[in-house]
This record gives C-alpha cells, structure tokens and sequence, in this order.
C-alpha cells in the first residue's frame, strides 16, 4: 500500500516538473494522469476493502469454530460425569457373595413371586449394614439361630446345585437375578402396585410378631 502512493506522488511530481509545448498535450496529459491517479487509489480501497471482509469472515468463522469445539467439549464432559455417577451407583461384589446369596434366596424364597425373593435379600443386605448383625454376607447367613436353612442343610444341598451349574431352571435363574439386584443396592420391591422402600425391614419369617409388612408366605419387619 505505502509503495502505491509513494509511486503516485512520484508519477504526479514527475507531470509538474516536466516542460510541454501546447496546452492541448498539457490537458490531454493532465486528464490521463488524473484518470490513472484515481484508478491507482479506487483499486487500493477496493483491495483494502476485500483484506477487511476477508479478516471479518476468517475471524468468523474461528469464533464459530471455538463455540462449537466447546459445546462438544462441554457434552463430551457432561456424558462422563453421568457415566461415573451410574458406575458408582453400584456396588462391587464377589463370586462368593452371589453364590451364598443366590442359595439362600432359593432356600427361602424359592417358590416365591419375584419380588418376595428381592425382599429377602434385601432383608439379608441391611442386616450387613447393620451394627447390630455381622458386616458380612457370610456372616449375616451364618449367624447361629437366624436361618434355617442353615440348621436343616437346605443350604447346602442348594449350594452343591450352584456349584455343579445345576442353576438352568426357572426358579434358579429368578433368584440369581434378585441376588444381584439386591447384591447391587437394591432396596426396593413393588407392593400392592406400588414402590415400597424397604432399607429399614431387618427381619422376615413365617410367624413374625409385630410384622410390618406381608409377602407371599412371609412377612417382615
């Protein structure tokens, strides 16, 4: 740009300082300069002009580009936090535990609707939770004079069944699905239609004094 108007004031300087002969060449020469001038400045807008619109539309499309690269940003870590928070929602537990609890389920609660068959293993996971029962599933199940099951070797004779993969019936298949369930954190059955809490039931049996809830053959507390 500073180059084009450098060459303009020589070109306008170079016409005043040269000597002519007529005033007919003199117009003639004075016109064409000034045509030639005003070409020189209109083109240099124009491409100034164009530099312009094109750094607008480039920085444009950058601040497009960077609302867009943050919105994906800002998703991609809105769909993390939501998977960690479904992954910390549930609980861990062993092969063992499925196996005691899966068994002890089948004991009870065998020949029960499904939701019986939650509602005794819940019964089973708050009493771990409890400081007033072991903090074990193992612990809980064979706590002496709370199953059973484990007195009358219905326990065993389940447990013998898991572990030779004699698990392929109806019955076995829904009390695997309730002991993982419930083995995840579970704490609720549905009742009468309705979701029932059940994280503060500790106690279930035939006959139960004081029950607060029936189900199937049982009822709890």
């Amino acid at each position: 740009m500073r180059f084009k108007k450098a060459a303009v004031m020589v070109l306008v300087a170079s016409l005043v300082m040269t000597p002519f002969t007529a005033n007919s060449s003199y117009v003639s020469a004075n016109e064409t300069t000034k045509v030639e001038i005003q070409g020189l400045i209109f083109k240099d807008m124009s491409e100034d002009d164009t530099t312009d619109n094109k750094t607008t539309v480039d920085n444009s499309s950058v601040n497009v580009s960077s609302q867009t690269s943050k919105t994906n940003t800002s998703s991609k870590e809105t769909k993390k936090k939501t998977t960690t928070k479904k992954k910390k929602s549930k609980k861990r537990y062993s092969k063992a535990d499925l196996r005691l609890m899966a068994s002890i389920i089948n004991c009870e609660a065998g020949s029960e609707p499904y939701q019986g068959k939650l509602a005794v293993g819940i019964v089973v996971m708050n009493r771990v939770s409890s400081k007033s029962f072991p903090n074990s599933i193992k612990g809980v199940i064979y706590q002496k004079g709370q199953f059973s099951p484990v007195r009358n070797g219905s326990l065993k004779k389940r447990l013998r069944q898991y572990d030779s993969k004699r698990t392929g019936s109806k019955q076995w298949k829904s009390c695997i699905s309730a002991a993982r369930k419930t083995l995840q954190g579970q704490k609720t059955i549905l009742y009468k239609g309705k979701k029932k809490n059940m994280k503060s039931y500790h106690f279930f049996s035939v006959y139960l004094s004081g029950a607060r809830m029936k189900l199937g053959g049982h009822k709890f507390k």
